[in-house]
């Protein structure tokens, strides 16, 4: 009887086997024998037959030994014998139907010693039995071993697993030892398999639209690995998660995590089909959450190894969209839309559903992964806006949407272009302990490239997004604020040059500073007041302070310019703004500060942002005793040159820029009373600058 033991992969066939052997080593049931083979581990087609027939003859051998009289003296009588006994007559029968004995010697005399001549031998032994004994045929070798095979009382059970891994060749050759080679009585064949593959590989190997008619004719007797019951698979991920959650962390799961979690194994749980898969998506969590634990989220990382258990292909796109991301949210990176439009159709690719609550739907994913939206447009469904509550959630819990957090899930490693939360966490401890300290390593942090050409310290600002700031209690925002504001003159020394298409770091600095003092107003007016006047009257930064920082308040209260922000975006109330700018007034009208002017990182901006906060003509009072001597004025002038992007960068010197301090007809012929003079170079660089300021 041939008995088809079948189920899909990771169904559980094999465990059912160890079971299987188990008990029939319990039941010790005498004259039965157990004979396991594993075609797909031995690769060998062409010794199936003898890997069969090898221990049955051995069994069978040892079985007829009591009932045989004693042999007969001689050469001949042994050979004589050897022709009678059953094992011999078995190895006979499976060298011809095999058909290996004669090809396996001739193809090892290439390979050992001799074997050659062994091969020779075997050839010659053979065609002299041919000749002076008659062979019985195929049929009758078969009937006599059937007849003593019974007349022995010996039965044979033989596993034969894996056979859906085999090629269709292989898979031939199993069905025809099965069907033909050792069809004996008292053989009881058990074969695993997944019908649909196995059925496939026959189609191919013989040739048949049907594989699975052909398999009919096999097996007599199907026995299917029963599916498991509604969320049983669910359940035992669950519960082995849980177990796992509490063996690292040694907490039990509970609140929050505890809903998330079940959350996550209910919907990408109902993608799990086989007990292997729940074993599979457990083995990632169980090696990788043990290295991680404090970097990532347990919810979303169980989340995401079910994905990538039932899903790879979405498991992949998550990695490269979520790396995408971490870039953009960072400005380390543009994307264009060719690579939306790539991204996004990949995405409704492998989430084609437009049912809310499928797993293969864009909805579902929404809930966990920022961006992903259902659009009819590709390259909206991805990187789409996110809001302030959401990022913050995704940053503070770690969790897998985070661009700081996100490649602890798939590396093991934070973004080499991130900052870990350890050392960032240090940074806002020190702000509430020690804002000078801060400074201090804000200004190292802006001496350190993290790229080829953004600094740590632009990172911390980047990190200090809203949801951040509105994370921060009073001391801190103030400590945040007041380190910032001291460090960016010394920042702008180093980290001064045109970003054509991303935005400057001291605007960067600016925007954090204006959210701080916004926090502090909200919570503590007193620290608020404290720290705006810290910086109109000791902030050391004069120039990011008057060129970036209050000028940018002036024009947003409609001061300067012809548009005014909403007074609900101002940082300062108009009578908070004017009491400040009185302070600062008082302090840039000392000569103490005028002496330091020459020698800021960006003159040019100081020197607009004095003249929109004090008035026209007391900067230019200055620049007009500044410029007096030939050198002071082409240093001005150098200063007062803006930048452009066209093929590369330049630096024009642009008409509006010089008349806003300086007489522009007095400038051009005192540039020209200057050519061949020790200054001819300098003046040359200047002319063609204004050449290139015209163009623009």
């Amino acid at each position: 009887m041939v008995v088809g033991l079948e189920g899909p992969w990771g169904s559980g066939k094999t465990t059912l086997l160890n079971y299987l052997r188990i008990e029939l080593n319990k039941t010790k049931a005498e004259d039965v024998y157990v004979i396991s083979l594993a075609p797909w581990l031995s690769g060998d087609t062409s010794n199936l037959v003898a890997s069969l027939i090898e221990p049955i003859a051995d069994i069978v051998e040892a079985a007829e030994k009591a009932k045989l009289p004693p042999p007969k003296k001689g050469i001949w009588g042994r050979a004589i014998k050897s022709r009678s006994n059953l094992g011999s007559v078995l190895r006979s029968y499976a060298t011809k139907t095999g058909r290996t004995l004669a090809p396996a010697a001739r193809f090892a005399e290439y390979f050992v010693p001799g074997a050659k001549i062994a091969g020779d031998a075997l050839e010659l032994g053979s065609d002299y039995l041919d000749q002076s004994l008659r062979q019985p045929t195929t049929a009758e070798t078969k009937a006599e071993i059937s007849r003593k095979i019974t007349e022995l009382g010996i039965s044979f059970i033989v596993i034969l697993d894996d056979l859906d891994r085999l090629e269709p060749a292989q898979a031939v050759e199993v069905v025809r030892l099965v069907r033909s080679v050792a069809d004996f009585p008292k053989i009881t064949y058990l074969m695993c398999y997944d019908r649909e593959i196995l059925s496939h590989a026959l189609s191919n190997g013989l040739n048949l639209k049907d594989g699975d008619l052909f398999l009919q004719k096999i097996v007599q007797l199907t026995f299917a690995i029963p599916l498991p019951e509604p969320f049983d698979l669910r359940k035992k991920f669950l519960d082995d998660a849980l177990n796992i959650f509490s063996g690292i962390t040694g907490k039990v799961a509970e609140g929050g995590i505890l809903e998330d979690l079940k959350s996550a194994v209910d919907r990408e749980g109902a993608g799990l089909r086989t007990p292997r898969e729940v074993k599979l998506a457990l083995n990632g969590i169980r090696f990788i959450y043990p290295a991680v634990f404090e970097d990532v989220y347990f919810p979303d990382i169980c989340r995401l190894h079910l994905i990538k258990t039932g899903n790879p292909r979405l498991y992949r796109w998550l990695e490269e969209y979520l790396s995408v991301r971490s870039v953009l949210v960072t400005g380390d990176a543009s994307l264009g839309d060719d690579e939306k439009n790539r991204l996004g159709e990949q995405l409704l690719d492998i989430l084609p559903s437009d049912v809310t609550g499928s797993t293969r739907s864009i909805w579902g994913l929404r809930r966990f992964i920022p961006g992903v939206i259902k659009s009819d447009v590709a390259k909206e469904r991805v990187f789409s806006s996110s809001s302030m509550s959401e990022v913050r959630d995704m940053v503070g819990l770690r969790r897998l949407g985070s661009p700081i957090h996100y490649r602890y899930y798939f590396a093991l490693t934070p973004p080499k272009t991130v900052m870990s939360d350890k050392d960032f966490s240090a940074l806002l401890s020190l702000a509430k302990e020690d804002p000078n300290k801060l400074t201090q390593e804000l200004v190292r942090l802006a001496s350190e490239r993290r790229t080829s050409s953004k600094s740590w310290f632009e990172h911390v600002l980047v990190r200090l997004d809203d949801a951040q700031i509105e994370s921060l209690d009073g001391p801190t925002a103030h400590g945040v604020s007041v380190a910032i504001s001291d460090a960016m003159d010394t920042v702008l020394e180093t980290d001064n040059q045109p970003r054509p298409f991303s935005v400057s770091v001291d605007s960067i600095a600016r925007r954090v500073v204006e959210e701080c003092l916004k926090k502090l107003k909200a919570i503590d007016v007193r620290i608020f007041k404290l720290t705006a006047e810290h910086l109109a009257v000791r902030c050391p930064s004069l120039n990011w302070i008057v060129g970036t920082f209050f000028r940018a308040q002036i024009w947003s209260h409609g001061l300067v310019g012809d548009r005014a922000d909403p007074p609900e975006s101002w940082v300062f109330s108009q009578e908070e703004l004017d009491a400040l700018l009185g302070k600062l007034r008082e302090r840039l009208a000392k000569e103490e500060t005028k002496s330091k002017i020459a020698h800021l990182p960006d003159v040019a901006s100081y020197l607009f942002g004095w003249r929109d906060l004090a008035g026209a003509e007391v900067a230019k009072a200055w620049v007009k005793e500044f410029s007096t001597s030939d050198d002071g004025f082409l240093k001005l002038l150098e200063h007062l040159r803006s930048w452009a992007m066209s093929d590369r960068v330049y630096y024009p010197l642009q008409k509006s820029s010089v008349s806003a301090l300086l007489g522009w007809e007095e400038t051009v012929e005192r540039l020209d009373a200057l050519v061949g003079s020790e200054y001819s170079d300098t003046v040359s660089e200047l002319k063609a600058a204004i050449e290139q300021g015209r163009d623009q």
